[in-house]
């Protein structure tokens, strides 16, 4: 999970979003977005493993710079295929929602990513 976490994260730098795991730990600067991920327990025969990963999305003032991020973010992995030593990576942009934060000038979106990780042997 660490390596699949890791190529999201290099990949969300690349695009200039600005990302941390779990919980913003810098001073506030918008937009700025936090990830989490869920994944499955299963692993199927041709050694894959799956999860959703996603990123929440925070901005003050205006929507726009918000949705211009989330525009580069599915851009990015619109459907991202990379090997990485005895890995595969792909990852699959599924859906971008607004989400109401109940304050007038506080906007949230939440972009959910799907993973799938393959390990040679």
């Amino acid at each position: 999970m660490v390596e699949l976490l890791e190529f999201i994260g290099g990949k969300l730098e690349e695009a200039g979003i600005p990302y941390e795991y779990e919980e913003w730990t810098q001073a506030v600067s918008y937009p700025y977005f936090v990830g989490s991920f869920l994944e499955s327990d299963y692993r199927y025969e041709d050694n894959c493993t799956v999860g959703t990963f996603t990123l929440d999305g925070w901005m003050r003032g205006s929507k726009i710079p918000l949705i211009e991020a989330g525009d580069r973010i599915k851009a990015v992995f619109q459907d991202l295929q990379e090997v990485q030593g005895e890995r595969l990576f792909h990852v699959r942009f599924g859906s971008s929602l607004p989400i109401p934060t109940g304050e007038a000038d506080l906007f949230k979106i939440t972009i959910t990513l799907f993973t799938s990780e393959w390990k040679g042997e």
